[in-house]
């Protein structure tokens, strides 16, 4: 009988300790996978300055960087209008001179920012950024011309771009095309 008493005991412990009720938390929460989509535009940040007059030197566009399958641009103030434009190959067309450019990849996404000085360069960094994501394999600077400065970016297949905004930096997260 103690044997039996001991067995019970020792199932109603074991079984209180592996029941979860509805009412109490899991132990461990499951992650849920945030899908990345595709942005195709973006309005100007509202500290985006108007072009400033004509005394400012300082390009507006602070820098470029290519890691992964991410492009990060950094604004001396705010960030501008944006257009995400997928292209169908990796060969671009130079503004405003139509110089062709072909860059790295087999299909292509094409940057277009707005809301820059039309009298001066915007962009003094380099030409052509290698990266080094699976998808994203070459940024090249395409166009700075009458306030529109554009990039286009050589991807492995057909993509476009996930588009995070912070206080002066725009990250393009490139991703495969739906």
């Amino acid at each position: 009988m103690r044997r039996t008493t001991l067995t019970l005991a020792l199932l109603l412990v074991c079984g209180c300790g592996a029941a979860t009720g509805s009412s109490g938390p899991s132990s461990q929460p499951t992650p849920s996978p945030v899908a990345l989509s595709c942005n195709a535009s973006g309005a100007a940040s509202p500290s985006w300055p108007a072009p400033p007059g004509a005394s400012a030197t300082a390009p507006a566009i602070a820098s470029a960087v290519a890691d992964g399958d991410t492009l990060k641009l950094s604004f001396v103030s705010g960030t501008p209008q944006y257009e995400v434009v997928p292209f169908g190959s990796a060969h671009f067309t130079v503004d405003p001179s139509g110089r062709t450019v072909d860059l790295t990849g087999t299909s292509g996404v094409k940057i277009v920012l707005r809301g820059f000085r039309g009298d001066t360069s915007n962009y003094g960094g380099p030409a052509r950024l290698t990266a080094t994501g699976p998808l994203l394999l070459e940024i090249g600077a395409i166009g700075d011309f009458e306030g529109v400065v554009s990039f286009g970016a050589g991807v492995s297949k057909a993509a476009c771009a996930n588009v995070t905004a912070g206080s002066s930096t725009l990250t393009f997260k490139f991703i495969p095309a739906p």
